[in-house]
């Protein structure tokens, strides 16, 4: 699961902001890792100082017991994906926040222990083996939900579309025609975003070989940088 939040750039002290800069930041831990990055602020603001800063924490949490306890916010409603700010309990919620102190960089734990109201996301994949039935088919995360860490589900969902009218005009507009071709370029697609976004989450949360700057970690959707 990742703990994620956004703090205004203007709450962190000057040599905070110099450090974190323009960068994405990561800190990689056992069985786990973090990223910091600045994103637009209110209004879309993108003058340093102005801006938001974002955290996701990815941490390792056991199905069962412990997960449902966490999911359950507090009007004690169980949530399947994601619990929104303000709705985790208090009790994990600190215990975040002493882990943040114990265990990561000044910096970085002065984001996550800043954001007033972080938020919970269970990290879950999903493929399907086909994304066309008949007249009807699937585009983006409805046909391949996947890790984040490519940073390519927009993406992902915008080749989708280009694809499918490409197909379209292709077949003179022959529907059924169209998506037949178009499906098999899809799902393949989606079958090698998925095992390159699952090889990267295996490799910090479980084999302990991710290191930033590796090559393999650029964005893209048809491979790093792509």
């Amino acid at each position: 699961m990742a703990w994620r939040g956004t703090l205004p750039e203007q709450a962190l002290s000057d040599a905070t902001r110099r450090l974190l800069g323009d960068a994405l930041t990561y800190q990689v831990l056992k069985d786990s890792h973090i990223l910091v990055y600045p994103i637009p602020g209110p209004g879309g603001a993108l003058t340093a100082g102005d801006r938001l800063v974002n955290f996701v924490w990815y941490v390792n949490v056991a199905e069962g017991q412990e997960l449902e306890e966490l999911m359950t916010g507090r009007d004690g409603i169980r949530r399947a994906v994601s619990l929104p700010p303000g709705a985790a309990t208090d009790q994990p919620v600190t215990a975040m926040r002493q882990a943040a102190e114990a265990e990561l960089a000044r910096p970085i734990t002065a984001v996550v222990t800043g954001v007033g109201e972080p938020f919970v996301q269970v990290v879950y994949d999903i493929a399907v083996p086909r994304m066309a039935f008949g007249r009807a088919c699937l585009i983006g995360d409805a046909a391949f939900a996947v890790r984040p860490h490519a940073a390519a589900g927009t993406a992902k969902a915008a080749a989708d579309g280009w694809a499918l009218a490409e197909a379209l005009a292709a077949a003179d507009g022959d529907v059924p025609t169209a998506l037949a071709s178009w499906e098999r370029q899809q799902v393949a697609l989606g079958r090698a975003l998925l095992a390159r976004c699952r090889d990267i989450g295996d490799s910090s949360q479980f084999r302990g070989t991710f290191r930033p700057g590796d090559e393999r970690l650029i964005f893209g959707l048809h491979g790093p940088g792509n």
